[in-house]
């Protein structure tokens, strides 16, 4: 995949551009978070019954802001497929005419990819880093915590993590468009690795639990993509030749 030189339209056709697709992001997000809500009772039901304590309502409307909350998380999974392509379809016009063809196939693996890092945050991380932040409960603390809290930090995981698990496209985004080569990124190797661990301390919460739990996966997708890099570009570089 290589960049080629914007042709055409003004800065302004690309600002049009940008804001249609934007618009579609929100309507899809806002009719899949309305469906969501109207399934909130049971969803937030269920993801309340992994809470390692009590939950409580310090405001009025808190309960209902927890069902808002999640909803919306809900909706941007679910809507993560009309996400990723309505992105690639912006920067797809930079791309040559036959590089454009792997837009559905870069949705695809764009949506599994996003999916298994929620999957991971909830299977995997979730329990951890719960029993770790209620180990600190200790001598006049006592655990009951806010349900809305709690909701917005599941739902924040989620996120975060199906978002940090499009490393591996962003990998292959940089080598193929030529910004950097996958030598390059071999040789800065432990430069990333202290990249990783930044992201993750930013990430995620101030524990060093989750900052690793979060840091090793993504090593291991950017070794993965490393590698599907170096395969890429050696067949590009042969054909070319």
């Amino acid at each position: 995949m290589a960049v080629k030189s914007v042709d055409g339209g003004s800065f302004w056709d690309h600002l049009e551009e940008f804001r249609k697709r934007i618009f579609i992001m929100i309507i899809a997000v806002g009719t899949l978070t309305a469906t969501a809500f109207l399934f909130s009772r049971y969803i937030t039901a269920y993801v309340t019954t992994t809470s390692p304590c009590e939950l409580v309502a310090l405001a009025p409307a808190e309960a209902i802001t927890a069902h808002l909350r999640l909803s919306v998380t809900v909706g941007i999974i679910l809507a993560s497929p009309v996400l990723l392509f309505q992105m690639w379809r912006f920067i797809a016009p930079g791309l040559y005419q036959t590089e454009r063809k792997s837009v559905t196939g870069v949705t695809i693996a764009g949506t599994f990819l996003f999916i298994s890092g929620a999957a991971f945050a909830w299977f995997i991380m979730r329990k951890p880093a719960l029993l770790l932040f209620q180990s600190f409960e200790t001598g006049n603390i006592h655990g009951a915590w806010s349900v809305s809290a709690y909701i917005g930090f599941i739902g924040s995981f989620l996120l975060i993590f199906g978002a940090a698990f499009q490393l591996p496209l962003a990998v292959l985004f940089l080598t193929k468009t030529g910004i950097i080569e996958p030598k390059t990124l071999g040789k800065y190797r432990r430069h990333i690795v202290v990249g990783l661990l930044i992201m993750a301390a930013i990430l995620t919460p101030p524990d060093p639990l989750t900052q690793v739990m979060l840091a090793l996966p993504l090593y291991i997708l950017f070794e993965i993509s490393l590698v599907v890099a170096r395969i890429s570009f050696r067949k590009a570089k042969s054909a070319s030749e």
